[in-house]
This record gives C-alpha cells, structure tokens and sequence, in this order.
C-alpha cells in the first residue's frame, strides 16, 4: 500500500512538472487597408481576436495611426485597458505595427528599419513573469513588396537585407522573430533564403518548405479568403498562396531551453485544408466554428496565422528539460542526443529518460542517461526522427522536451522510385505518390516533349523498368526542356496534381548523355483506359504502344479519338504531338499506336508523338473488304455450355474470314471459321481446338476479313 502510495505521490508531482512554462501567442495578420474608418470589419476582426486570445500581434496594412487607435478602442480594449500599441513607422504608407498584451509584457524599446519601400519596425519586449534566465527579444513586422516577378523579387531581396545588416550589429544571443506578409512565391526567392540562410543569427521556418498553387500544401497558405469582390479591394484567388509568416531566430527552435517554439503550435487560422481554390465560407469548416470562418473572411483577404512560444517562469521550482537543438544525419552516422542542458532551478535532476516517438525504429543506447545516440538506419526518402527527453528532479516534479533528427535524402531516384506505391489513396489521389512535397533529384531518359514553346512539358522514364517507370514533368515558362534521348538529371518538386504525380518547379537541369533509345511497352488497350486502377496506373506517364486496333469513335471536339482492340478502349490524344494532328475515319485500322500515357480529369489518355507512332493505319474500304461487316452480340452471353456467334457481313460471305476466340491474355484457344464460310452463324461449345473444356472467364470472339477487325466480350459460365 505505501509502495502505491508513492508511485501515486510521484504521479502528482510529474504531472505538476507540465505547468513549469507558459505560453505566449504570437500573431500576424494583414487587415487590409485599415484606418479609423474601418469600423465595419473592425467587428470582425474583434470576433477573430476574441477567439484566437493572442498576446502578441504584428498587423500589416494599416492605414495611419487612426487604424491601429481603432484597433484598441473597438477590438482589443472594449471592456479594459490591457493592450498597448508599439509606435508606428511614421515614413511609409500601409504601416506595420504591434498589439501587445500589457499584463504579461514589457515594451523596452523600438527601431525603425528603413528600406527601398515599406518600413520595417522592431519592438523590445520583456516578459514580466518570466525567469531571470529568459532572455528579452525584439519582434519585428514587414510588409514586403506584391506581385510576382524578377523586379518585385529583386525588391523583396532589398527590404530583407535592410534587416539582415541590423541583425548583423547583434551578438549571437540575440532573440527575435520576424513576422509579417512576405508576399513570397517560394523557397528559392533570394529574400527567402537571405532570412533563413545567410543571417549571422538565422531565422528558422518551422513550416519548412512549400509550393505555391499546390493543393498538398494548402495547409501552409495564408491568401486568399474570398474568390467575391467584398468591394474593399482585397484579393478573390482563393486560397492558394502563402504569403504570411513567423520566422523565429534558432534560440527559439534550438538553442534556449527557457524560451523556445512550441512545436506543432504554428497555424493558419480557419485553414481546415479543404478550401484549396475556395472561398473561406465555401461549405463548411472543420477548423474553426462557422461564426468566426464568417468573421475571418469579412475582415481581410488574409487569413490570421498564430504560433506559441514557452517561457520558464520567474516562480517555477520545476525542472527544465533541453533536449538540444534539432540536427541533420547522414544514414549510419552515430548520433549523440545531449540533455546537458537541463536544469533544476532550487534543486538536481535526478533521471533522464529518451523515448523515440516518431520516424522508423531505432536501436537507443544510454536511453536512460544525460546523453543518449543511436546509429542512423538505411532510409530511401527525407526522413524525420522525433525524440522526448523526460527529465524529473529530487522534489518528484518533471519536465519534457524533444528534438527532431532530419535524415535528408535528395539524390539517386528514378522515376520509378517516385512512383511505385501500393497505397490507393482516396478521393481525386490516385495512387499518390510517397514523395509528395519533397525536393528531390531524379534521373531518367526522355521520351517526350512538348512542341509548345511556353510550357515545353515533356516526359522521362526509367529504361530499365517495364511497370511505373514514367513521369511527367510541368515546365513553367523560361525553362529550355532536354530533347527527346537526353538521360537527363532532374531537381525539384514531386507534386500531386488532380491525381497524376508530376515533377515541377525544376532548379536544376543535368543533361548526362544523348541518344538514349526507351522501347514502348506493348500493353492492352483496357491497360491505358479507364479510371484509378493499378493495371493502368503502373503505366502512367511511360511510352507504350497498343497494336492491332481500330477507330472505334471518332474524333470529338477537343481532337480526341477512340481506338479498340479485343480488351477495350483507349483515347488517343494529341496534347504531346508535334505535326498536324490526324483524324482518322471510323474504322481505320492500326497495326499500332505508340505514345505517353497521361492522366488528366480524371481519365487516361495515349499521346502519341508524332505521325512515326502510327504503323500502317488502313481505312476500312477496298475491293478486299466487306461491304457491310458486323460481329452480333453472341446468345446466350453469358452461357454454358454452348453460345450461338451471328455474324452480318453483307459480300463477307463471298470473301474468307477468320472467326477465332481468345482468353483474357489475347491467346487464341479456338478457331471457328477459317476461309469463306456457308453460314452467318457458328456455335462454339467452350473447349479448345484441343477438344478440352476451357475454364469460366471472359473470352473474346473476334473475327477478321480483309482489314476489318471486330471483337465481342462473351462470359463463360461454370
């Protein structure tokens, strides 16, 4: 009973240990064209602020200081005076300022960063609970300058270096975060990469890497609420862009077990990733409830973005737990996890405990010591590793921290390794592949391009491989494509567009070799048609050739036609063909059709190159064809164990057919008429041309005469 008892008391005191840090909420917001005028969404935003309960608020857009007065009388100090405002930048038009909660902040000082455009102020503060071991920091708002192109890059480049060299008079225990509309398009902007690469203290993106216009990244985008004008001259795009950020400098990710990012804290407000291309109030929301989604999109074209950071308190007796900073591994490097930064404030840790909590299992030696490591396992993609030190001190109280090992694996993929999957998916994915939202290098031949000098999209393919070996790859304008032969070396974005898996957004372009011949893999017509299926997807994006088929449809008016052989359909299309397209006649005959296999709105579709993929088409007239020739649906179907094949062909009889059957893998199992025949009509009793009976299943009557061919679907029973 003591021993219960204790373990009890120990319980108690653990769970105590949780409450030794508190929080501050951090936000940016673009309010829009605010003034002292405003005073209609001024309502809304108060919902918004009621709601998200933030401490801290970087506001972008606001008029002049009337904005930021009305933001305090009707929004944040209705029924009291516990928010103040840091002093606005009185050089540029659309300021940026700071909302602060007074009960828990101490404002200490400001500066004014001026750039090329819009000012970028920064605001001192100190936490008033807080321990004498938390540092202050400076939080600094920009609004950087609209629009997508090399000027308004090369502009954003400038406002950022302006921080860049401010930053640079710092000493490396310099706390800040940089929050604020970036208006960036991507990671590979130079203002991007200046803030989180080249600081002398860098700023972390705890978001990570994004692509703009992507519907797997929606739950990073920040712009746009509407897709109506609400007539106050806000965007209506719909949500696509992530133009809003928090940056934090590496103390608050890394460095400073007293003031640091809560991990998994940084949200988009409203953004429930199901209003890709939408409206805000687009149906329903499951982030947020129905009054504030409203609210959101009334009071900005921006949506709110929040994240967290912890403090030690000035009157914790608890436990700091310090995992240490966040680190990258190569596979088999040895990695040393370090608690020593821990601290007990009014006594000694007593026990260090390290638990794996997420990427493949790991083998932890000295789990139960200040420094813990493992050895990095082999691992095909960028994989994280997410480690809790739990740390308990002589009183009984405890604390936790983690830390994240990054494992990156860019380089050595084909395009099969990207596209092989087992995993289905769900909805418009189909078959997604593994590499979805990762950067990565892969190598592959190409068989493929686009004659479009705009966007010369083109395909590759693993000449090794026979099943998911092809790919697609999006070009954007200003890219020369590779030629068709060229085993080429791709880097960029593996993406899922309307369930096709793509590479796009391409950096760098390595042409290893030339002349490489891909040979088409022949498949079944039923192997490129139809919808999500796994016998087609394994060909999406390689080069195939269906043979011996027929114009079954013809051309409708986008230019797509229908080919047939004995298993199905196909659609022949002729996105990918340089020349003039052909539009052949009802019953044209092809030995083969070669092309790309691609899937768009959800259908494939065979691309052939140009007129070298069509073998030997024949139209169905001539002295040697039929005039009329048709295949009857055979009686009964499905049968056992005789079925009645009716043929109607008009002069057939006076010309030789051959009427044969074949199984589902296209071989031939019966020949029924061989020449010219006496009758329109032949019964086949199921059994080979052995005599042996054939299994149930689907067989295909198909009965040729000159250059006609038909085929019927029959189903034998059991």
């Amino acid at each position: 009973m003591i021993i219960k008892m204790k373990r009890f008391l120990l319980l108690i005191f653990l769970n105590a240990g949780i409450y030794s840090q508190d929080t501050l909420t951090i936000m940016t917001y673009n309010v829009l064209h605010f003034s002292g005028n405003t005073t209609g969404r001024a309502q809304s935003i108060k919902k918004v602020m009621d709601y998200a309960q933030p401490d801290i608020v970087i506001f972008e857009e606001l008029e002049h200081q009337s904005g930021i007065d009305l933001l305090l009388s009707d929004v944040f100090n209705v029924d009291s005076t516990a928010f103040a405002a840091g002093t606005l930048p009185s050089s540029s038009y659309m300021k940026t300022g700071i909302i602060y909660r007074k009960s828990k902040l101490d404002l200490s000082s400001h500066v004014v960063l001026s750039t090329v455009l819009r000012s970028i102020p920064g605001y001192t503060l100190s936490i008033k609970n807080a321990h004498s071991n938390v540092a202050p920091f400076t939080v600094f708002g920009a609004h950087l300058k609209a629009s997508d192109g090399t000027s308004e890059s090369e502009q954003r480049w400038e406002e950022a270096k302006e921080l860049y060299k401010y930053v640079a008079q710092k000493d490396q225990n310099y706390h800040y975060i940089f929050g604020g509309d970036f208006n960036l398009y991507d990671t590979e902007e130079p203002a991007y990469k200046l803030l989180t690469d080249s600081m002398t203290v860098d700023l972390e993106d705890v978001v990570g890497h994004w692509v703009r216009k992507e519907s797997a990244h929606v739950m990073k985008y920040t712009q746009s609420t509407r897709t109506n004008n609400l007539g106050d001259g806000g965007s209506t795009g719909g949500l696509d862009d992530r133009f809003d950020f928090i940056l934090f400098s590496d103390h608050f990710t890394s460095n400073d077990p007293d003031l640091k990012y809560v991990d998994g804290s940084y949200t988009v407000i409203g953004n429930d990733g199901n209003h890709y291309d939408k409206a805000l109030i687009d149906g329903g929301n499951s982030a947020v409830p129905d009054s504030i989604a409203e609210a959101i999109y009334l009071a900005s074209d921006h949506y709110p973005v929040v994240a967290k950071i912890a403090y030690t308190t000035k009157s914790s007796t608890s436990p700091v737990a310090h995992a240490g900073g966040d680190a990258v591994a190569a596979i088999g490097e040895t990695v040393y996890l370090d608690g020593s930064q821990s601290y007990d404030p009014n006594g000694t840790i007593i026990y260090y405990g390290w638990d794996q909590t997420s990427g493949p299992a790991v083998t932890l030696n000295m789990g139960g010591s200040v420094k813990a490591n493992f050895v990095v396992p082999d691992v095909n993609r960028t994989t994280s590793f997410t480690f809790k030190l739990t740390v308990s001190d002589n009183d009984g109280e405890g604390a936790t921290d983690f830390v994240n090992v990054v494992v990156p694996v860019v380089g050595g993929y084909t395009p099969y390794d990207i596209q092989f999957t087992e995993n289905q998916g769900a909805g418009e994915n189909c078959y997604p592949s593994e590499f979805e939202g990762q950067n990565v290098e892969v190598t592959g031949v190409v068989t493929a391009v686009r004659p479009d000098q705009e966007y010369p999209n083109f395909f590759f393919q693993d000449p090794t491989r026979t099943e998911w070996a092809g790919m697609f790859v999006y070009i954007d304008q200003g890219y020369t494509p590779p030629n068709k032969g060229d085993q080429v070396k791709l880097k960029g974005d593996i993406s899922e567009y309307f369930g096709m898996t793509e590479m796009k957004n391409i950096v760098s372009t390595e042409i290893l070799s030339s002349g490489v011949s891909v040979e088409p893999v022949t498949v079944t017509a039923s192997s490129v048609s139809g919808d999500c299926r796994v016998w087609v997807e394994k060909y999406e994006g390689m080069l195939v050739r269906i043979v011996n088929v027929e114009v079954t449809q013809s051309a409708n008016k986008d230019g797509q036609w229908f080919a047939s052989d004995y298993t199905g359909t196909a659609m022949i299309d002729g996105y990918m063909f340089d020349g003039d397209w052909p539009l052949p006649e009802y019953g044209t005959h092809f030995i083969s059709i070669t092309g790309v296999l691609h899937y768009t709105y959800g259908k494939y579709k065979l691309m052939p190159r140009n007129g070298d993929d069509f073998n030997d088409p024949v139209t169905a007239v001539g002295d040697e064809s039929p005039e009329r020739f048709e295949l009857l649906a055979n009686y009964p179907n499905p049968f056992n164990p005789t079925t009645t094949i009716k043929f109607d062909g008009g002069n057939a009889l006076l010309l030789p057919i051959h009427l044969y059957v074949v199984d589902i893998n296209g071989r031939v199992v019966a020949n029924l008429i061989n020449g010219i025949s006496n009758s329109n009509k032949v019964v086949w009793n199921g059994k080979n041309d052995g005599g042996q009976p054939m299994p149930a299943g689907i067989y295909f009557a198909r009965m040729e005469s000159g250059t006609r061919v038909l085929t019927q679907k029959m189903v034998l029973l059991k």
